[in-house]
């Protein structure tokens, strides 16, 4: 992947396009979100994250590498989480139960890659024969604890997972294309039976989390989207930044599944705001992905002049994308945003600066801590965006959105990108001199 940094203006670049058109609203508080809704979000981060930890685990376990331990103890984390969240809706001694079969699941997972690794037939069979029985057993739990949903649809949702956690164990045959695939496959999944538990739990229990239409509405439909897409950028960024100060051979791999992930984000504001939109989306958001790839490359160099200058590039990206939300959409303050990118893209280069030291207890700290914050950035842009178009995303079950913006909307967005292209020109154009100069 090319390390040309900083053509960075993130998808909100498409904002203006229609606010040209579109009268400012009086900007509002936010609602709290309504219990179903805080009970979906809640459930589907938790899952989804357990994805990608228990990744690490199998491959640093495989490899093994000096984080195991912390990648470990970053996934027991996780499993606290999941289990309390449980625990919240059913009472303690459900939660112990839930929690006994989950970390079972967990440690058969672990078990599976390690007999593979180490070439051992018979413990990759026992380790089968347990995720085959815990998918029979856990589904027969979570049917007993959500009547409403049927046995055959939560074996389905938990026999997937599993199944795609082994394909993770890819790791031990360097089929690292397939190991990424497989991580990003499950992350995506655990959305879903987050979702399917969610449906149960609020039919179940609808005096307690009330607020169902809102939970399931295009706004939170909306928001769900961008905190998993968002959400998976930050653990693949991570990844891909430690293999690189790892010179692991899975850098391409890494480097691969963070640019799909791209591409995905580039489809939904494509849905969104039309092609042209997301195209423009797509080459400024993945320059900006290729500056963290830069700084940890400067850090395996030990190339401090390169490092500032990866670092300047993330410092002018966080100014330039709050200036330019801010000024397009009423409904975000420039002052608070900023605030949110500079921490998200300080949390990801002190993971790495952690990792890059040897302290990767504080990288997975600090890993998880950039995943939870994406959360309040995916929040936010979903409710500028729902707000901005309340007709086409309404914070109601029933409605879908209408078509996109049209020609109209990508005239306007090329006009707006004139200025933009011409100043990241001549930034890339000083970037590439004092590289060469270093040189």
């Amino acid at each position: 992947m090319a390390l040309t940094l900083r053509r960075t203006i993130p998808f909100v670049l498409a904002l203006a396009t229609v606010l040209v058109a579109t009268p400012a609203a009086a900007v509002d508080e936010p609602a709290p979100d309504a219990p179903a809704t805080a009970l979906r979000v809640a459930l589907d981060r938790a899952l989804g994250e357990h994805a990608f930890l228990l990744g690490e685990v199998i491959r640093s376990g495989i490899a093994g590498a000096a984080d195991f331990n912390a990648a470990a103890g970053a996934l027991e984390q996780n499993s606290d989480d999941v289990i309390g969240a449980i625990t919240d809706v059913y009472g303690v001694d459900a939660g112990e139960a839930f929690g006994a079969q989950w970390r079972n699941h967990v440690a058969y997972i672990v078990d599976y890659g390690r007999a593979l690794d180490e070439d051992d037939e018979a413990a990759a069979q026992l380790a089968t024969e347990q995720l085959d029985r815990y998918v029979t057993d856990f589904s027969g739990f979570l049917a007993d604890a959500l009547p409403a949903l049927p046995p055959d649809a939560i074996e389905g949702l938990i026999g997937e997972h599993v199944q795609q956690l082994e394909h993770v164990a890819s790791f031990d045959m360097d089929d690292f294309g397939g190991a990424y695939g497989a991580i990003r496959e499950t992350y995506t999944h655990m959305f879903a039976v987050g979702d399917g538990l969610t449906i149960g739990i609020v039919t179940l229990f609808p005096d307690r989390f009330t607020g169902r239409d809102r939970a399931f509405s295009p706004a939170t439909d909306l928001r769900v989207t961008l905190d998993r897409l968002l959400g998976e950028h930050s653990y693949l960024a991570a990844l891909a930044m430690r293999a690189v100060l790892r010179g692991a051979t899975d850098v391409p791999s890494a480097v691969d599944a963070l640019s799909a992930n791209s591409e995905e984000l580039r489809a939904t504001m494509a849905e969104i705001y039309g092609a042209g939109a997301g195209d423009a989306f797509h080459v400024l958001w993945s320059t900006h992905v290729d500056a963290y790839v830069a700084y940890v490359t400067a850090l395996a160099d030990d190339d401090a002049s390169a490092a500032d200058v990866a670092l300047d590039e993330l410092g002018a990206y966080q100014a330039e994308f709050s200036s330019f939300v801010a000024d397009a959409n009423p409904f975000l303050s420039r002052e608070a945003l900023q605030m949110l990118i500079a921490e998200h893209t300080d949390q990801l280069v002190a993971q790495a600066d952690a990792y890059a030291a040897g302290d990767f207890e504080a990288s997975y700290q600090l890993g998880r801590e950039a995943y939870a914050h994406v959360g309040e950035l995916g929040a936010s842009l979903a409710r500028a965006i729902s707000d901005q178009f309340p007709m086409r995303i309404p914070d109601t079950a029933g409605s879908r959105p209408r078509a996109p913006i049209g020609i109209f909307g990508i005239v306007l967005l090329g006009a707006a990108l004139i200025p933009v292209v011409r100043a990241i020109g001549d930034r890339s154009r000083v970037s590439a001199e004092v590289r060469a100069s270093d040189g």
